[in-house]
Formats: structure tokens, sequence, C-alpha cells
């Protein structure tokens, strides 16, 4: 009888400690599930790197001129060519060189990207000079989003036209907006349907 009550309080001391033990383990499945890496956000940033429009200032030849001329160029991944943004002329500006404000303003394109906000580019004045600028859709420029200045006398909105290319028809299928005083050129319709350049270093 000792025996058999001994037994039991065995037992029953084993029943108490498996409980006590799966109450506090994770379950297998568990265990595989929590130690798997979540791959989602990962591969999400690993897409929108990969489809990263980078901005750089280089020579591209101009039919205009018929001579090469430093330009603002974007590198657009999933068509894998440069799009041409901004040729640098100097008869619109002063004081800096082509070559400068080439380099000056292509770090300023970049910027405004990496931080979401150049959805457009528009036209417009700041401290009485004609400026260019990144915007969101109707709105100002500001020194926030001032991209360039233009020589006084000049009509922003053609100079835009003109650097873009549109009136030499290089840029026939980019899509632009005229509103009132202000001109919005979409950039995504850029990146997506301007033409693609030959650059001096085709390396992106």
């Amino acid at each position: 009888m000792q025996r058999n009550f001994i037994l039991n309080i065995g037992l029953s001391t084993l029943t108490t400690i498996i409980a006590l033990t799966n109450s506090i383990a994770p379950t297998f499945s568990q265990m595989i599930i929590g130690d798997l890496p979540d791959t989602s956000t990962q591969e999400k940033t690993e897409n929108s790197q990969s489809d990263k429009v980078t901005f750089l200032c280089k020579e591209i030849f101009d039919p205009a001129g018929e001579s090469n001329i430093p330009a603002t160029v974007a590198w657009v991944p999933k068509r894998n060519g440069h799009v041409r943004l901004i040729g640098w002329k100097s008869q619109y500006f002063s004081t800096w060189s082509p070559e400068k404000r080439c380099e000056s303003v292509t770090k300023n394109f970049q910027k405004y990207y990496d931080e979401g906000r150049l959805d457009y580019l528009s036209t417009g004045k700041r401290n009485g000079y004609p400026v260019i600028c990144a915007a969101k859709q109707g709105e100002s420029c500001t020194k926030d989003n001032h991209l360039f200045t233009i020589k006084h006398g000049h009509n922003p909105k053609i100079v835009l036209q003109r650097l873009l290319g549109i009136f030499e028809g290089q840029s026939s299928t980019v899509l632009y907006q005229s509103s009132g005083k202000q001109l919005h050129v979409e950039m995504q319709n850029v990146f997506d349907n301007a033409p693609l350049v030959e650059v001096e270093d085709s390396t992106n």
C-alpha cells in the first residue's frame, strides 16, 4: 500500500512538471514561426532601392548648338538608361559656369527626390527673380523647394520648356501643364516617357 502511495505521488509530480513545462515552453510550430525572419519589409526595401532614380551631371550632345554641354540627367533603372532633364545653356544664367551650376542643381534634384518632394518641376518668382522649383501640384516656389534662379528678363515658363527640350521636340512625349503663371512638368512622366540619351560616361 505504501508502495502504491509513493507511485501515485511520483506520477502526480511528473504530470505537474510536464504541464508546467508545456505552459512555459513554446510549441515547435511557434518556435519555427518565431524564428523565421520577416522578409516582406526587406524585399520591399530592396525593390524600392533597385527602382531608385539617380541624378547625375554629365556631358551630352546638344543638337541646337552642335556641341557637348553639361546636363542634369536621370538614371532610370527600369528603363536601363539616362533621361535628359536640364541642358545647361549659359545664356539663361549669370555668375556660375554651366558646369558649376549643373553640379549644384543636380545635387538639389537628388535631395528633393530622396525626400519624396520631386513630383513636378514648376515656375515662379522669389525675391523678384524668376525661379524653377520642385513642387507638389499647385504649390508655389519657396526657399524650401527652390532648384535654381534664372536671369532677369527671361520668362521662367519658356526657359523651363526650352531647357527640357520641349520646344525643340526632343521631349515631345513629356506631359506638362500650364496653370496661370505657373508651369507644372510631371516628373514621373519624364522618367517614363522622355527619350533616352547617350552620355559621355554611360555607366550609372
